[in-house]
């Protein structure tokens, strides 16, 4: 499998994905000036993890097209689940588009373009539920990879950095801006530097462990906010079964900053979360493939009094290789 996937979360702290799976391949709850609410760690689009996949040779070309549902409903004060006694609902619902040219051996470029819908619900706030959708960030990477796995060779090394584009809008709302978790765009640039590593445990390929990090520095935006820079570590073990079946299982880290508005730190966003990221691929014909994967909190240790994060994902991946 040539493909990594990897994903994020926030109220806080929007998320660019960073787990490798096999298809390739981002605000407060509360307005931010509310040091004692309970904020919202969850994400928009996980963008960087929907352009993973490599294409190792010259003239390879990869288009993808991923949907996922993020559900962001667990409260937390530190590593302890609270109860919640005002029966809210979030969700993120993502669509992705992205494509990934060597343009040699060893140099290739990614794009993503993204849209994502937030949804939220409050059943003890007047203004019960709240929605905003469209356009969100986009991302471009280069790529170098010095040697990759072949019949020859069990070791492949990609390096990449790139930048996160603010397509989207940041001013969602009727009558008032939403806050930033709400907003389908970050209205900031960033930059991402990114790394991978994979070997192959036999000849064929079949059986490979992969390792990856990356790292997202955050811009500030028109209205003085900044998310958390964000950094991911990543492992998974993936096997190809059969010509037409694969599967992985793999582990996530990230480590947010707090988010700040006019440089200084806003209460109850980032943290650190360890999650668990299962994948399997089918591949339907030689240049077309289906992929399903899921995201589930194992651990999580969240700054500030309470937030709100991830309490599962899921996502549907279709790739075309040319």
């Amino acid at each position: 499998m040539r493909g990594q996937h990897s994903s994020r979360a926030r109220s806080s702290s929007r998320e660019w994905p960073a787990a490798q799976v096999f298809f390739p391949g981002l605000p407060p709850d509360q307005p931010a000036d509310r040091a004692t609410a309970a904020t919202c760690s969850c994400a928009g689009v996980p963008l960087l993890s929907f352009i993973e996949t490599s294409a190792v040779e010259k003239g390879d070309l990869f288009l993808n097209y991923t949907v996922e549902d993020h559900e962001i409903s667990d409260l937390v004060s530190g590593t302890s689940d609270v109860p919640d006694e005002t029966g809210r609902e979030r969700n993120s619902f993502s669509q992705v588009i992205s494509g990934s040219y060597a343009i040699t051996d060893r140099w290739s470029v990614s794009a993503l373009l993204s849209h994502v819908r937030h949804f939220r619900k409050i059943n003890t706030s007047f203004l019960a539920e709240t929605t905003s959708s469209g356009l969100s960030d986009s991302v471009v990477l280069a790529r170098y990879t010095p040697f990759a796995i072949t019949p020859f060779s069990r070791h492949q090394l990609s390096i990449g950095a790139g930048a996160r584009i603010p397509t989207g809008d940041n001013d969602a709302g009727t009558g008032f801006i939403l806050s930033e978790d709400m907003q389908p765009g970050t209205g900031a640039f960033g930059g991402i530097v990114w790394a991978s590593y994979s070997h192959a445990f036999n000849q064929a390929a079949t059986l490979q462990l992969h390792v990856s990090a990356n790292y997202t520095y955050n811009g500030e935006n028109d209205r003085e906010y900044r998310f958390g820079h964000d950094l991911y570590l990543s492992t998974s073990l993936s096997q190809s079964v059969n010509t037409w079946f694969s599967w992985s299982a793999g582990l996530r880290y990230r480590n947010a900053q707090a988010d700040q508005r006019s440089g200084f730190d806003i209460p109850n966003t980032g943290g650190r979360w360890l999650d668990f990221i299962p994948a399997m691929q089918f591949n339907l014909t030689d240049n077309f493939s289906l992929a399903l994967s899921g995201r589930y909190p194992l651990w999580r240790d969240l700054n500030g009094a309470l937030q709100f994060t991830t309490s599962h994902s899921y996502a549907v991946s279709l790739t075309y290789g040319f």
